[in-house]
């Protein structure tokens, strides 16, 4: 009975182990997605508990056709709370947005990706405690 456990236990603890590993992010800061192109992300009010808006400027949002996408997550209770991939829209300003709703106080991991043309060009995570 062990033995057919372990392999099973092994692939659950290999999961949790090879979770997403993105460059790190700082609100207000410029960071790079290639040559030409930066961004800066940032809430519209100081992250708590409930919908919090996020919004990303990208620098040269008018000349490339980029999607931003967030998934959004607590490391510590993967799946109880999992956003699944969620596409920020557009607003007035062209400015990306997209409501986050932090269910309860933790430490929470939001994982941005940049997609142009169906293909991803950028992966970042932000992790914070609400």
């Amino acid at each position: 009975m062990m033995k057919k456990l372990l392999p099973i236990l092994f692939g659950i603890i290999f999961c949790f182990a090879s979770s997403v590993r993105a460059e790190e992010l700082k609100a207000g800061k410029k960071t790079p997605v290639n040559e030409t192109t930066w961004f800066v992300y940032q809430f519209t009010e100081r992250p708590k508990v409930g919908d919090v808006i996020m919004k990303v400027t990208i620098s040269d949002q008018e000349t490339r056709p980029i999607k931003v996408f967030a998934h959004y997550d607590m490391p510590s209770m993967r799946g109880h709370h999992d956003s699944g991939k969620v596409e920020f829209k557009r607003n007035r300003t062209q400015d990306y947005v997209l409501p986050i709703h932090f269910a309860m106080p933790g430490e929470w991991e939001i994982i941005l990706t940049f997609e142009e043309n169906g293909q991803e060009i950028y992966q970042g995570a932000v992790n914070l405690e609400i």
